[in-house]
């Protein structure tokens, strides 16, 4: 089992998780750049590396080199995969079934798109 990432190695994971998705090499200057966009207080490079070893410490991120020497990083664990094991340790934490936790996690006044959205998702399961 790996250890759990701080909130400020979430916030960097996440930003090489949606760098990665927008079809970007994920590298220090990309990753600080998709942290920044959601920060007021502004972190530097070495900091998001500093994050970015222990994330390779723990086993999220794997650090690569480029032909030239340049570092980026390819994550361990997709996005979703670690998002259901969040969502599930949350519902194991506040003893909730898991329906009934994302659920609650939805609330009631669920939009018709979000409706929509359920019921498609449903009927993926079936």
């Amino acid at each position: 089992m790996k250890k759990e990432m701080t909130p400020a190695e979430l916030e960097v994971m996440r930003a090489v998780w949606n760098v990665i998705e927008e079809g970007n090499v994920a590298n220090t200057r990309s990753v600080r750049k998709k942290v920044n966009e959601r920060r007021e207080d502004k972190l530097y490079g070495q900091v998001v590396y500093c994050h970015i070893e222990h994330l390779q410490q723990k086993g999220y991120v794997k650090v690569m080199r480029t032909e030239e020497g340049d570092r980026y990083y390819v994550p361990l664990m997709e996005k979703r995969e670690f998002m259901e094991k969040q969502a599930r340790g949350w519902a194991d934490y506040w003893d909730q079934n898991p329906v009934e936790y994302a659920m609650l996690a939805l609330g009631r006044n669920l939009t018709k798109e979000e409706k929509e959205s359920l019921r498609s998702y449903l009927d993926e399961l079936d």
